[in-house]
């Protein structure tokens, strides 16, 4: 039976982001908080995936990734790349048809963007790729589950697309301005208020009520 996973490493609510702690506080987590919900509520509106899964070393966000499709696994090792090691490896035991990873800070993203994406290589082995405006992989999509190494990182996109060409396997590359568009400094956090003006993300939502005043250090960071 042809299954499709969807998984979301979190690295924590108060370890991610750090670039953001000096100017945000104890509020940061409030915004990883937001993040979060937002990426799970378009990978579950998008009604694709079979199973979706949270994975972090923090029992916190466990709490908060609760729902009838969601299910919470307890990160075992360090980082990123740990993280989608450990999914791979349980995607493969449940002889899982496609695994996408999806970054837990890509607030933008809507259902119908994750639709096209599923739908990409008529189900053939493959990669597909969103590449971030920084040289990250923010979704990726690799069929099947393990078909090339979890390489995140600085330039991670480049990384993964070599590995695809190395093993001759088909890679798609997506352009898509709300994927590509993801959160990492004040900048980003002023950028998405002028995206989502109309507040329709939760993230928008919290920034608005945070009065944000930006002064030069600030945009630096």
């Amino acid at each position: 039976m042809t299954q499709k996973w969807a998984v979301i490493p979190v690295k924590g609510l108060t370890e991610s982001k750090r670039r953001l702690s000096p100017y945000l506080g104890d509020k940061k987590k409030l915004v990883v908080e937001a993040l979060l919900h937002d990426v799970l509520s378009s990978v579950l509106k998008s009604d694709v995936y079979d199973r979706v899964l949270v994975i972090s070393p923090d029992e916190n966000v466990g709490a908060i990734a609760k729902g009838k499709k969601v299910v919470f696994l307890r990160q075992s090792g360090f980082g990123l790349n740990h993280a989608m090691e450990q999914a791979n490896r349980l995607a493969i035991r449940a002889d899982v048809t496609s695994l996408t990873a999806l970054l837990a800070d890509i607030p933008l993203a809507e259902p119908q963007d994750l639709v096209e994406i599923s739908g990409m290589g008529n189900g053939r082995r493959g990669v597909v790729m969103v590449p971030s405006l920084k040289g990250g992989t923010n979704v990726m999509t690799t069929r099947p589950p393990g078909v090339i190494r979890p390489s995140y990182g600085r330039w991670s996109y480049s990384k993964h697309l070599r590995q695809a060409q190395l093993n001759r396997l088909i890679a798609y590359s997506i352009s898509n301005p709300r994927i590509s568009f993801d959160i990492d400094t004040v900048s980003d956090l002023i950028e998405l208020q002028r995206r989502d003006s109309n507040m329709r993300t939760s993230s928008a939502k919290v920034l608005s009520n945070m009065d944000l005043v930006l002064s030069p250090i600030h945009l630096s960071c």
